[in-house]
């Protein structure tokens, strides 16, 4: 493992180790430090906080309000695929060098969205914004442009219209993550989803990475569990082994009491070890 060398003030913050919370870092980058912080396993990485996206736009930044004009869109978007100003550029470089050294010298990275108000109570905005796996070190710096951008899709502005949230808040941090080479993936509700139950958990899983799982593309292994005994009510598929399900249960049982209400979260397994991608509190 390398060393990991002081954050660049701001602009980059390792996760694990940030102070700013979610209005620095996003819900999901505000969650994987979290999660980091209570001792899950988690894949190292760092955040490009929303001051780098607010230093991307420069004097445009302010017109980030106004962004489900299109017009005012159309120049917001024209700041963000530019070229990283310096010098970001090079601190992105660094950091992404950084990271690298602590897998294996040629690890695939994951590059995430991490909206300010993402993965929260209210609106999750889950596959709205963008996400990129198995990139190389030198497709992140175009792949963290691509998820600034999604910010001002005319899906993810429209979600904000149907929630009620106003552009004037909006912004885009974006997580880069060492890649977990997933055998399978597995998204959890300690709550039933469907019927609100808390006595119930839910896992969908499938084979290799998760994206297809998240977009609703395949249809996955379903399993439905007793929250107290972990004993199996309804299954479907065989996407995971028993033991697998069951370990992944209680996965979700312990972030359940750290978080202190129901979570749904996000898990690769790899090497029989479950990896926790993500985990936010159950929206309604």
């Amino acid at each position: 493992m390398g060393q990991l060398h002081e954050d660049v003030p701001a602009r980059i913050a390792w996760l694990g180790r940030a102070s700013g919370g979610s209005a620095l870092l996003g819900g999901k980058g505000a969650g994987l430090d979290q999660l980091i912080r209570l001792g899950a396993d988690t894949p190292p990485g760092f955040c490009l906080t929303t001051e780098a996206f607010a230093y991307q736009l420069g004097e445009e930044a302010a017109r980030v309000a106004r962004a489900d004009e299109p017009a005012e869109r159309e120049r917001l978007l024209a700041a963000l695929s530019a070229p990283l100003r310096p010098p970001l550029g090079d601190e992105l470089a660094a950091a992404v060098a950084q990271l690298v050294a602590l897998g294996s010298g040629d690890a695939a990275l994951a590059v995430r969205s991490s909206a300010v108000g993402e993965d929260g109570r209210s609106a999750s905005f889950a596959g709205i914004h963008e996400t990129e796996l198995g990139l190389s070190a030198d497709q992140v710096d175009a792949a963290v442009r691509r998820c600034w951008a999604s910010l001002l899709s005319e899906r993810a502005v429209g979600y904000r219209r149907i929630r009620g949230l106003s552009m004037a808040d909006a912004s885009m941090a974006v997580v880069v993550q060492l890649l977990v080479p997933a055998e399978a993936a597995a998204v959890v509700f300690t709550r039933h989803p469907v019927t609100g139950r808390d006595d119930r958990i839910v896992v969908n899983a499938v084979r290799g990475f998760g994206e297809a799982l998240v977009s609703g593309e395949v249809t996955p292994h379903m399993a439905v569990l007793d929250k107290a005994s972990l004993t199996l009510e309804e299954e479907d598929g065989d996407a995971l082994t028993r033991d697998a399900l069951l370990r992944l249960a209680g996965i979700g049982l312990e972030l359940e009491r750290s978080f202190g209400q129901p979570v749904d979260l996000e898990a690769a397994l790899a090497a029989d070890r479950w990896y926790i991608l993500q985990a936010r509190p159950i929206t309604t």
